[in-house]
């Protein structure tokens, strides 16, 4: 049986067993173990601790579980030290008992042997046949009991996560199933006690000799006859650009360097035969990399990718992938040409986009704002006619661009292009987020809070119970608080992007597609930008929803700088000659205010209202921007539906500005 020389757990009284210091152990053993070595594999341990031990005796003190599944529970006194060892019969227990009393003193010799028995350190590999991970450890450890804690993603595309105790430690495992989350969590635990060589995984089986398995040895091997040896080394997967290269031995490679762009300082351009690829990164061999990934897409049969090169990008077809990181090109390629000879304001830490399509193609896209900026406006310069913008986020601002667009759209008495959906956003939102499938704080208290962002600094805090920001309060050196980037995300995909004022005019329009230029988890993005909020939004008023954009990634990921955020912030919309350059401590250019403030679109909206048909048959501007804000009944209700719905959640309560920066006159 397995369980006769598993690593089983000793259970004896702390007060009663004390075990014996090492120093004390060769005057007590012969001489054979002091000069020699002992090779546990050619006699078993009861055998060893025979004739190493003095006095050893054996009790069986417990028997638990059915008649055809016993399990037995046996002491071992050596030299007034107690023992104990479990298994299925009561050779078994004596085997594990003697193992535990060998442990505590004696060094075994390096024939297949560890120089101690007990626990194996973590992080080596294992040689086993035919046995899947959760099988083995049930031998290894009897009554385990698995758990799911966690099940989280989409419904077509779920995560469950899955908790095993072992030995009082607990263990978890990830996977799209149970059973896959289970064997991640099984193999967690074997890795704890059983040393696995080359730093491999486990490979699954369907037989193995249970009473041929030796897991005091580094490699666990099957001893009969009948099955040789499987090596369950973990297969290094091919990188991109071999795999090109053995598939397209006549590439060809050019790079080129800017030195004043930290993210794309290289650009590599693989050609082959009459197509080019393009990849960039802050060193040459991470822009090479992209450059393969890139022709790997659009070259390599589906076959050649998933058995050499798995899950190089984790989507289900190549489109997805061509999709993103042509977003992500147009992005950064429009970005580098505004500001190719402003070495000042090409400094960024974050860059996003809008991107627009009108049809399934991406042959027509085109590019509507580009972006940069990580501050918030500072207190003592908030505005009370709407002159400054409070919020300078890159991704923010990119949205605050769209509606410009929006407006000379409807000047241009062009609706039809407006109720299109967007074909993507690119936002760097995580650029240093951990890339593990693990989540080390499921039980947090702030998981998925709402969190604000703090003026003139970066990062976010939880918002706790209801908070209300004065005017008085902020003139006189309370902190401006926003809410963070993705709550104002979470919120777009309910009330849309057009905002209440354009809601006269359009009806809702959501992003389709949201595309990272860094690492992330899909099922945080996910719950952050609408997950969190499936379970308690209700109530909706037609045509709002509750938008669940796909998610992708670019090949190139950008790796975040260690640098200062600069107390700029650069925009540029569709049909602007230039980029305009804010000064994110007063939410303002040098001279005038942004295109993009609430002022100058506020009397963009003034000046439609009566020339164009309206959703709400709005035929003259009202007084003040808050009372345009409040005129359209469909908005406001879903609002309170999505804000009822945070609460619902636990999740917190919308933190808005002082009243007094909405009660400005709207003039033509």
């Amino acid at each position: 049986m397995a369980n006769e020389v598993a690593d089983l757990p000793s259970d004896h009284n702390a007060e009663n067993s004390k075990k014996r210091p090492a120093e004390d152990l060769p005057n007590q053993l012969p001489k054979r173990i002091n000069g020699n070595s002992i090779d546990i594999n050619e006699n078993n341990p009861i055998s060893i601790l025979n004739e190493v031990g003095i006095g050893v005796k054996y009790e069986v003190i417990e028997q638990n579980g059915p008649p055809h599944n016993p399990v037995f529970k046996v002491s071992v006194e050596v030299d007034g030290h107690t023992y104990y060892g479990t298994g299925n019969s009561k050779k078994a227990a004596k085997s594990a008992a003697a193992i535990e009393a060998l442990k505590s003193d004696i060094q075994f010799s390096n024939n297949d042997s560890p120089k101690q028995l007990p626990k194996r350190k973590k992080g080596n590999s294992i040689n086993i046949n035919e046995k899947n991970p959760i099988s083995i450890l049930n031998e290894v450890r009897l009554g385990l009991k698995y758990e799911v804690i966690e099940q989280s993603g989409p419904s077509h595309n779920p995560v469950f996560k899955v908790s095993v105790e072992v030995d009082g430690h607990t263990y978890y495992g990830t996977g799209n199933s149970k059973k896959a989350a289970k064997s991640e969590a099984a193999i967690e635990a074997l890795k704890s006690f059983i040393q696995f060589p080359n730093n491999g995984t486990i490979v699954s089986t369907n037989t193995v000799s249970n009473d041929k398995m030796d897991f005091t040895s580094d490699q666990i091997v099957n001893k009969g006859n009948n099955s040789a040896k499987i090596s369950s080394k973990k297969m290094t997967p091919k990188g991109p650009v071999m795999l090109l290269n053995e598939l397209y031995p006549g590439a060809e490679y050019d790079c080129s360097s800017n030195e004043t762009d930290p993210f794309a300082r290289y650009k590599i351009t693989i050609t082959i035969g009459n197509e080019s690829f393009s990849g960039t990164g802050t060193s040459k061999k991470l822009a090479k990399n992209a450059a393969a990934r890139s022709a790997l897409n659009k070259l390599a049969a589906p076959s050649e990718m998933s058995e050499s090169l798995p899950n190089i990008y984790g989507y289900s077809n190549k489109e997805d992938q061509e999709k993103a990181d042509t977003i992500g090109r147009l992005v950064n390629e429009k970005f580098a040409a505004l500001l190719a000879n402003d070495l000042t304001h090409i400094k960024r830490k974050v860059l996003a986009g809008i991107v627009m399509t009108k049809s399934s193609s991406l042959t027509d896209a085109e590019v509507i704002a580009v972006t940069t900026g990580t501050k918030c406006v500072s207190g003592e310069y908030m505005s009370i006619n709407g002159g400054s913008l409070n919020d300078m986020h890159a991704e923010i601002i990119s949205r605050r661009c769209l509606l410009k667009y929006f407006y000379d759209q409807l000047e241009l008495n062009s609706t039809c292009t407006l109720i299109r959906l967007l074909a993507g956003m690119l936002a760097y939102l995580a650029p240093h987020e951990e890339n593990s499938p693990i989540d080390k704080h499921p039980n947090r208290s702030s998981r998925g809070q709402l969190r604000t962002k703090i003026e003139s600094g970066e990062g976010t805090i939880p918002v706790k119970g209801a908070m209300f920001q004065t005017w008085d309060g902020i003139i006189q050196g309370e902190r401006l608080l926003t809410m963070s980037c993705s709550d104002k995300i979470c919120r777009w995909n309910v009330l849309g992007l057009q905002g209440a004022l354009l809601s006269h005019f359009i009806e809702p329009v959501y992003l389709k597609t949201i595309v990272l230029g860094s690492l992330m988890k899909e099922t945080h993005l996910y719950r952050a930008i609408c997950g969190r909020i499936e379970q308690t939004l209700e109530g909706l008023p037609p045509p709002y929803l509750l938008n669940r954009p796909s998610m992708l990634r670019l090949s190139s990921l950008e790796v975040r700088q260690p640098q200062k955020a600069p107390n700029f912030a650069v925009i540029w919309v569709k049909g602007l000659p230039g980029p305009e350059i804010i000064n994110t401590v007063m939410g303002k250019p040098d001279e005038g205010v942004s295109v993009v403030s609430k002022q100058q679109l506020a009397t963009r909206f003034a000046k439609l209202v009566g020339t164009l048909p309206s959703i709400t048959h709005i035929n003259e501007s009202p007084g003040t921007y808050d009372e345009a804000k409040h005129a359209v009944p469909s908005f406001k209700m879903a609002k309170e539906c999505l804000f009822t719905a945070f609460k619902k959640a636990q999740l917190g309560s919308w933190v808005t500005k002082p009243i007094e920066q909405d009660m400005f006159e709207l003039t033509v």
